[in-house]
């Protein structure tokens, strides 16, 4: 059977920053091999630097104007968010489908797409969009300053988490990052292919939807139909080198599973699989999906509260380091080589200049306005 996209699942996928705009060109690549109409979903990337815009393959691309990066720095994504909002908003709702799901992509310790993933998060919900995050952790070998950005970045997505979809997180301790995107981008692709022909059961679209618009952590399983038995998919979920961050337990509230076969021939054993993934009060079930594909959805599970804890930790651990490098960068001996022979005064200290937010600053300017 031909793997077509469901025509009725709409779906826009915006990238921000390096990762995200890679992660959505994956997504984009493999949605173009599908046969039939592609006129459902829409890819776009947003970057500070020209150059890495340039370097990944997408429909749309956006650069925030007067930047040439953000060298691991999110208030410098800020700034250059805040001086380009008025232009970027306009030109990014062009390319999302209406009645669309919108998935924004971006690493959370990135300078770019950790700062500015969160901020047009919000901004796309008060305007009313359908939110869904696809994030990707840091591996333990990234430097302080990427594992802080992704502290900062958790705090920011768990004050919108009850406003989101599914929230996907990646984790780079896996395996290759690269390698992590590419298999991120076949699984929600076979999300997006789901399309059931059953008299036993299907998976329709206001099931897939509310699968993907249900708060929290989402993890997503994929198998062609001749490995696609329990055994199996729960064997895909404990591997150590699972893309996605690792459950802390089987609190579940929604599993979808769509099927390739007749409920006759699954090899799915439900009541095992919920003994190994966890009883969700809401369960679908499909069967004769034409993607030929075994594709099971877990969503609204405990966020991976043990994996940032751990990481926060690593941070702290290395603050007086990151202590000791801001003293280098900014403090001055005030003693100075002076002729014994001039009369000695005492040095008043300059008062201290209060520096404006970057959240004052972009209040200020939008009062400018």
């Amino acid at each position: 059977m031909s793997k077509k996209l469901n025509k009725r699942l709409k779906t826009t996928f915006i990238g921000c920053g390096q990762c995200g705009c890679q992660i959505v060109s994956e997504i984009e690549k493999r949605v173009m091999e599908l046969d039939g109409t592609k006129d459902n979903t829409s890819f776009v990337g947003i970057n500070s630097s020209l150059e890495d815009l340039s370097a990944v393959n997408l429909s749309h691309k956006i650069h925030m104007k007067n930047c040439t990066g953000a060298a691991g720095n999110r208030n410098r994504s800020l700034d250059a968010l805040a001086e380009s909002i008025d232009e970027i908003l306009p030109e990014l709702q062009k390319y999302i489908i209406d009645g669309s799901t919108v998935f924004i992509a971006f690493s959370m310790g990135g300078g770019t797409g950790s700062a500015i993933g969160p901020v047009l998060a919000r901004i796309l919900l008060e305007m009313g969009y359908k939110m869904c995050l696809i994030l990707v952790l840091p591996s333990d070998a990234e430097s302080l300053r990427i594992r802080d950005n992704a502290r900062q970045t958790f705090d920011e997505i768990e004050d919108l988490k009850p406003e989101l979809g599914s929230i996907f997180i990646l984790d780079n301790n896996a395996m290759d990052k690269l390698q992590i995107n590419k298999i991120f981008a076949t699984l929600i692709t076979e999300v997006l292919c789901i399309n059931n022909h059953s008299l036993d059961g299907n998976m329709d679209l206001a099931e897939i939807e509310t699968c993907l618009h249900c708060p929290s952590f989402s993890i997503i399983v994929a198998t062609n139909a001749a490995n696609g038995n329990t055994g199996n998919i729960v064997d895909i979920l404990n591997r150590d080198n699972n893309i996605f961050a690792k459950r802390e337990d089987k609190t579940i509230s929604i599993m979808g599973v769509s099927e390739a076969v007749s409920a006759k021939d699954s090899k799915i054993d439900v009541v095992e699989l919920r003994k190994a993934v966890g009883t969700a009060p809401t369960e679908y079930h499909g069967y004769l999906s034409e993607s030929g594909e075994n594709v099971v959805i877990l969503s609204g599970l405990v966020m991976p509260y043990k994996r940032m804890d751990a990481l926060a930790e690593s941070v702290e651990k290395d603050a007086e380091s990151v202590q000791n490098s801001m003293k280098a960068l900014t403090q001055v001996r005030t003693a100075k080589t002076s002729s014994v022979f001039a009369v000695k005064t005492e040095i008043q200290p300059k008062p201290p200049v209060k520096e404006m937010t970057e959240f004052e600053r972009l209040k200020a300017r939008l009062i400018s306005k």
